[in-house]
């Protein structure tokens, strides 16, 4: 009698633990780099859909800055994650993540000074000389501060957000260099916008472009379910808001043999070490 009994309750221990793991939701979140409600109106069309086609409950997290973005990630909160190739790689490396799709092209900045500046070159920039920048861990000033591994060494990071205040800063003399990248550069100058700058480094380094990674509650094969949904027609035209808003036309696969290293960029930020 007390076997049957204990046999009853493992069975029912079982079962409500495994509709408790069908009915769980799956986190999704991507860095703060919009408004909530932006954000909001970008990813929705995209969590519904997943959810609709797998049967599994995804939910939309709305960190409303990076330092919680930070902290939730770090904790290891996040379940689907859509941010930099840097973010994704250390994900990778400490929280058993698995890149599956990501925008096309690639990432490369270019530092670049007034023509009338005496900086010439990449190394010029070291010993506290001011650049206009993101704010860390923005992805194009990480890779600029891999140069310089010695804090000693570092430039001084003049903190600006949006490419016009980066723009700005350059030209108003509050830096003595910027940092861009080279799509938007190269945008910029055709319009006519940088004229009086000259580029003074075009480092040869090219990252992935923004990469959703997938923690480890996701088994292999919600994985590959979720991969297949997003490259597929369907998955494309859900997402037509996120990709015109990054001016993309399509997601591709991401293989983690392209995230190898990049977590490196992200080590002298606070709590990623």
């Amino acid at each position: 009698m007390y076997r049957n009994k204990v046999i009853v309750a493992l069975i029912s221990f079982s079962l409500s633990h495994i509709l408790y793991a069908a009915n769980e939701e799956l986190i999704f979140a991507t860095a703060p780099t919009h408004s909530t409600e932006e954000t909001t109106k970008l990813y929705t069309p995209i969590i519904n859909y997943l959810s609709h086609k797998t049967g599994k409950k995804f939910k939309l997290d709305l960190p409303t800055n990076f330092i919680e973005y930070s902290k939730r990630m770090q904790d290891d909160k996040y379940d689907l994650v859509f941010d930099g190739p840097h973010l994704a790689a250390w994900r990778v490396d400490r929280l058993q993540h698995t890149p599956i799709v990501k925008f096309p092209g690639q990432i490369k900045i270019v530092i670049a000074a007034m023509e009338q500046s005496k900086l010439t070159k990449l190394s010029d920039l070291q010993y506290g000389t001011r650049v206009c920048a993101f704010v860390p861990p923005n992805m194009l000033t990480m890779a600029m501060l891999s140069h310089f591994p010695s804090p000693a060494k570092q430039p001084h990071l003049i903190r600006v957000q949006g490419f016009k205040n980066l723009m700005e800063c350059l030209i108003s003399g509050k830096g003595d260099a910027a940092v861009f990248r080279d799509s938007l550069w190269d945008k910029a100058q055709k319009a006519g916008e940088t004229k009086g700058l000259k580029i003074i480094a075009t480092p040869q380094k090219a990252y992935p472009e923004r990469t959703l990674t997938v923690g480890p509650k996701i088994d292999s094969g919600l994985q590959v379910t979720i991969s297949q949904l997003l490259l597929s027609d369907e998955g494309q035209k859900i997402s037509t808001p996120l990709l015109n808003r990054f001016k993309k036309q399509k997601f591709v696969t991401a293989t983690p043999e392209e995230y190898h290293g990049l977590s490196n960029l992200i080590n002298t930020v606070w709590g990623f070490q």
